[in-house]
């Protein structure tokens, strides 16, 4: 059955150990779950796919370990208890969508629910995720349960808003702030996955695959899975480009070049490939958008250069900086200015290339 799992499900983490960018949040909850002093309620905060659903289920597995206190704050993964949480088969972790269970009567619902014990003894957990979809009538009536919690009730919320949950409610959780992982962390991720699929993903392409994932594991494992479906041998960057549509690393460096030595012809010869291809202009755009961004860090700041090299690969690192040496600071950020203008106008353009060839000639024909 596992090997038909999508893989973010295949590989999600099973220990605390397994979880990559979160340390000071594992770091902290270990902490508890050692010392036995677990908060009644948790608030998880931050972007999609980081890892938040996934640490309230392994604060779940390890509340309820038959070997916590042997193994530490680790789930011993062999106990009865831990076995049924990971086929999925567990009774007293409750997720809850507010997405689609907004309303006070679900609240109420919960309310009477909670006073029950664990089917299974231990402590039961209330996963409410996408908490700040809530009703107002329904966070009022959240607030009492949170206030005086059953002894046996752990609740854990997570959202990707936290301006929408009110005060109230994060004044009575103990609330942690999810990180976006590196681009290398996640890269680092796909890699180890790939090599238990029985594939090659070469540096690259797991780099490109980070990218394009913005900070979500679940994403990128779910691109790495459409990527497998295709290629499940060795994956390269130019198949990753194929199969997701992306514009070529080439055409993407000879545009921005371009825009950096005013050759308005080579542009507009660039962002002709890329609509002949059939690739997405929005897509072409924020990729342009991001790579003039980091050739302005590489060109003003020490600081910044140290942000861009995380963000790219040794190759493209040494092409960008040779690229800007000799480039004038305000026509880069002239660039960066006009394409990201240029990327909120697409939206609502008839021509999707009739904006990013405006900005051209804007950049690259003299005012006189």
């Amino acid at each position: 059955m596992q090997d038909h799992l999508v893989l973010y499900r295949k590989y999600r983490p099973k220990s605390f150990e397994e979880i990559v960018g979160q340390d000071a949040v594992v770091r902290a909850l270990s902490n508890a779950l050692a010392s036995g002093r677990l908060a009644h309620a948790y608030l998880f905060s931050g972007p999609r796919g980081v890892g938040k659903t996934t640490i309230a289920r392994l604060i779940a597995k390890a509340a309820n370990c038959a070997n916590a206190g042997a193994k530490g704050p680790t789930p011993c993964n062999i106990c009865e208890s831990c076995k049924r949480y990971n086929e999925g088969a567990a009774f007293d972790v409750i997720e809850i969508d507010a997405a689609s269970n907004r309303g006070i009567d679900e609240i109420r619902e919960l309310r009477e629910a909670i006073r029950y014990a664990a089917a299974h003894g231990g402590r039961k957990i209330y996963i409410i995720d996408e908490v700040h979809m809530l009703t107002p009538p329904a966070f009022n009536a959240l607030l009492k349960s949170l206030e005086e919690p059953p002894e046996h009730v752990i609740f854990v919320l997570a959202t990707t808003e936290i301006e929408k949950v009110p005060a109230t409610i994060v004044s009575r959780t103990q609330h942690f702030e999810f990180r976006r992982p590196a681009v290398e962390a996640i890269a680092g991720r796909l890699t180890e996955i790939a090599k238990k699929e029985g594939t090659t993903l070469v540096p690259q392409a797991a780099h490109a695959i980070a990218l394009v994932s913005e900070g979500s594991f679940r994403d990128a494992e779910s691109i790495l899975g459409q990527i497998l479906a295709v290629e499940d041998k060795k994956i390269t960057e130019e198949e990753v480009e194929s199969v997701l549509g992306l514009p070529r690393r080439a055409i993407l460096f000879q545009f921005y070049r371009s825009l950096v030595n005013k050759d308005g012809a080579a542009s507009l010869a660039a962002v002709g490939k890329v609509g002949e291809d059939g690739h997405d202009m929005a897509q072409f755009l924020r990729s342009a958008l991001r790579l003039s961004r980091l050739g302005l860090f590489l060109k003003l700041d020490p600081v910044l250069a140290s942000v861009a090299g995380k963000e790219l690969s040794p190759d493209d690192e040494k092409e960008l900086r040779g690229l800007v040496a000799t480039a004038v600071p305000d026509h880069l950020k002239k660039i960066f200015m006009l394409l990201a203008d240029t990327l909120e106008k697409t939206k609502y353009s008839p021509l999707p290339e009739l904006p990013i060839q405006l900005a051209i000639l804007a950049l690259t024909v003299p005012d006189n």
